[in-house]
């Protein structure tokens, strides 16, 4: 276990640091705020991923709480001039921090936090945190790493105001050890986390490319017409297409690869993929990806 968890009580802090966060209406009753396609630096501050407000009528259900404790207060705000509601529940879809560093906000509010299992295991909550060393101190201030209030480790099917809401874990290690997607079915809306991406290259730091494809497998099951990722503005209900021809093909080439007996060198340098390259990220990403899938598929 890689974590200690804090005593919220010590922490009654606000952060004057302002995202100026645009929501936008993606269906009748879901808002999201986009983040920029690119990484964590000083100029976005951490305004580089999804997150989304569920309208139940009654309250939000906010899906992931975003890079910090400046962007969950700013995300909350712009809401509330929008329709002034409370917040019921958090859901965090992944362990990866820049998806719940901004649970703190919402537990000083005694919001429930709920997440996979997987967060006892995998969350890394060590000083200085992962954004905590890519962006301003301004905008990190008040960030106490907070991890969910409640763990999950099967499906379970909910109901908050007039809204059913469905979570599904994956059951194979995909974009990280135990990613979660949250379906309504009212509106066949899915919010699937990490495992979507678009606007940039995903990232398989930590994941496993069969099991990612196995994933986009089994969220096409859900027949869902609106599709939302953790980074990226396509919603439609083909949202999944890119990130899933970027596996599907990179996996093909690596193992056509290995077949011709390339080592993982010489794979790296044959998989460049370069319709992919115009995508942000593509320099940062794109060979890490071919290294770490090439180290499981060699052992097919």
């Amino acid at each position: 276990m890689r974590f200690l968890l804090p005593l919220f009580a010590c922490f009654i802090t606000v952060s004057a640091y302002d995202f100026a966060l645009k929501p936008k209406q993606v269906t009748a009753e879901v808002t999201c705020f986009f983040g920029e396609p690119e990484v964590m630096n000083t100029t976005n501050n951490g305004n580089m991923v999804n997150t989304c407000y569920l309208d139940t009528k009654e309250s939000y259900v906010v899906i992931d709480s975003g890079s910090s404790y400046a962007y969950a207060e700013s995300a909350y705000k712009a809401m509330q001039t929008l329709k002034s509601l409370p917040v019921a529940l958090v859901i965090n879809t992944h362990v990866h921090d820049d998806h719940w560093l901004g649970n703190g906000f919402f537990a000083q509010k005694g919001v429930k936090v709920l997440g996979s299992d997987d967060f006892v295991h995998n969350a890394v909550i060590n000083s200085p945190t992962r954004i905590q060393t890519h962006i301003s101190p301004e905008a990190y201030k008040g960030t106490v790493p907070t991890l969910p209030t409640q763990f999950i480790g099967t499906d379970q099917t909910m109901k908050i105001g007039d809204q059913e809401i469905a979570l599904h874990l994956m059951k194979q290690k995909a974009h990280s050890e135990k990613d979660m997607v949250i379906f309504l079915p009212k509106s066949k809306t899915l919010f699937a986390g990490d495992l979507v991406f678009n606007d940039r290259l995903p990232s398989l730091n930590g994941g496993n490319i069969n099991g990612w494809i196995e994933a986009l497998e089994e969220i096409d099951k859900f027949g869902a017409v609106t599709v939302i990722g953790g980074h990226g503005y396509r919603t439609d209900k083909n949202a999944a297409e890119m990130t899933r021809n970027y596996l599907i093909q990179m996996r093909s080439e690596i193992r056509a690869a290995i077949d011709g007996g390339s080592g993982i060198e010489e794979t790296i340098q044959k998989v460049k993929m370069a319709q992919y390259q115009s995508l942000k990220m593509y320099d940062t990403l794109h060979r890490g990806n071919v290294e770490s899938s090439y180290r499981i598929l060699e052992w097919e």
